[in-house]
């Protein structure tokens, strides 16, 4: 599962420092949800919530590394720990379809035994309707996208990667 571009890599996937910023963002998105009709808050509700989405599919496929790994001496080596995803991509389906295949192998095994509604397939083509939302909300003044917008089925998909999140088996690897 090696990156091979840099001298320290880890994987953790989930990856906690991802999966802290998701849910905050849900946290934010469920907040302005819970506001009253007419609050004027839709927008960035959506926003927020597609945000942690996309945040919730990236902590199962971002890398921590060290971009600049330096010999400090005396046998102290480091520098400074960022993330990485694999793919540099915001397209909710692509960026699902880039995880490493242990982790598509863990999401089958944990649908065929029915800890989710969803395999790997059934997970890409749910995302795939909120492809591009992140941009289209924002920009919600020169489209449509609010038109018969569904909030209980952008929540569902969310809380179908949350599932699959809370039942994958961590995985914890690191190279040197």
């Amino acid at each position: 599962m090696k990156f091979g571009k840099y001298k320290y890599e880890q994987y953790e996937i989930p990856d906690p420092c991802v999966l802290d910023v998701a849910d905050q963002f849900y946290k934010g998105a469920m907040v302005l949800h819970g506001q009253p009709a007419f609050s004027g808050v839709v927008v960035p509700m959506i926003t927020n919530a597609v945000l942690s989405l996309e945040l919730y599919i990236k902590s199962l496929n971002t890398i921590s590394v060290i971009k600049e790994y330096e010999d400090f001496g005396n046998g102290v080596k480091g520098g400074k720990v960022t993330g990485v995803p694999r793919v540099k991509v915001h397209t909710l389906s692509l960026l699902l379809g880039a995880i490493p295949k242990e982790v598509i192998d863990n999401i089958n095994e944990i649908y065929a035994e029915g800890a989710s509604k969803y395999s790997f397939d059934d997970l890409i083509e749910l995302v795939k309707k909120y492809d591009t939302l992140f941009v289209d909300v924002r920009y919600s003044f020169e489209n449509d996208v609010l038109a018969g917008f569904n909030f209980v089925d952008l929540f569902n998909c969310i809380d179908a990667i949350k599932t699959v999140i809370k039942n994958i088996k961590p995985i914890h690897w690191a190279y040197l």
